[in-house]
């Protein structure tokens, strides 16, 4: 198990912090789903599902409903994540079928909801199937017939800025964009965020200057912003610099290979006049020797 999985559960496995993750993509960030209601399972049921390298599950009841909540962190783009979230949802449900039912299922019995969100973390762009029809091929007049199944993905590198409703989830989720987008809003240069999400955020992205002001800081909340605003500004400047170096190295390569190019050019043209003033030679056979088309050389015969 790597740091960004054991993180994920300390942090995400957190119930409000939990919880908040799904009111973020269903309920723009309203809380409809409480924390008091989660609760943490060790039945067979998680404990299978858990074995396919699902990072957190938790069950969720409210009255006379059980749904089960699984929650993806995924730190890679995962061409296959569409198919390995459909068998997760179909391993659970078969696993309660079995642990609940004898023989068979009785008739108008309803299954608990199990719902799954992928957050993704990554730095790069999600540019892997969202769909079950961006990843199979289906045949020209069997659209009808086919079963849709899309991801419920979270991407924290984009401009889209989810509202989680919990402060330390919203911390997480603005600082993986801060730092992915390179900006800091003025508003948030004073901002204090919690310690816990910031160190998460560390993990996450392996950005140094976190995990300075991380070990530097006390309990309580943390000011980063500043920090982080210098940081942008110091890589800023090294691009530009770098840029304008490269520049002035392009500049100069390209200027010798123009100068390198006007001397044998003026090479050709004075040995081209000596052939011509003693004209013993066709145009056609100066122009094969020194290299210059037979225009330029008409040309250059008329001003001799």
């Amino acid at each position: 198990m790597n740091s960004i999985d054991i993180e994920s559960k300390k942090f995400l496995g957190q119930p409000k912090n939990f919880v908040s993750i799904f009111n973020a993509l269903l309920f723009d960030g309203q809380q409809v789903l409480k924390s008091e209601y989660l609760k943490d399972e060790n039945s067979e049921l998680v404990m299978n599902v858990s074995s396919k390298h699902v990072d957190i599950i938790k069950r969720y009841e409210d009255g006379a409903y059980l749904d089960l909540f699984v929650i993806e962190s995924q730190s890679y783009v995962d061409p296959s994540m569409v198919a390995r979230v459909m068998e997760y949802e179909s391993v659970a449900r078969m696993r309660y079928i079995r642990q609940n039912f004898k023989k068979h299922v009785p008739m108008h019995t309803r299954l608990p909801m199990i719902l799954t969100v992928v957050l993704y973390v990554g730095e790069t762009k999600w540019n892997a199937a969202k769909r079950l029809s961006e990843l199979e091929i289906i045949h020209p007049g069997f659209e009808d017939m086919f079963n849709e199944f899309k991801l419920n993905l979270i991407e924290l590198n984009t401009n889209h800025k989810y509202n989680t409703g919990e402060k330390a989830t919203q911390d997480f989720f603005d600082l993986l964009r801060m730092i992915y987008r390179k900006q800091i809003l003025k508003e948030d240069l004073d901002r204090e965020f919690n310690r816990d999400a910031l160190y998460f955020a560390y993990v996450v992205t392996k950005n140094k200057e976190l995990l300075n002001i991380y070990q530097e800081s006390e309990k309580g909340d943390v000011k980063v912003c500043r920090a982080l605003d210098e940081m942008f500004e110091e890589s800023t400047n090294k691009g530009i610099q770098m840029g304008i170096k490269q520049g002035i190295e392009q500049g100069i390569e390209q200027g010798i290979e123009q100068g390198i190019e006007r001397g044998v050019k003026n090479t050709q043209i004075k040995i081209a006049i000596n052939m011509l003033v003693r004209n013993n030679q066709t145009l056609e056979k100066i122009s094969e020797i020194v290299g210059l088309d037979l225009n330029a050389l008409r040309e250059l015969k008329k001003s001799i």
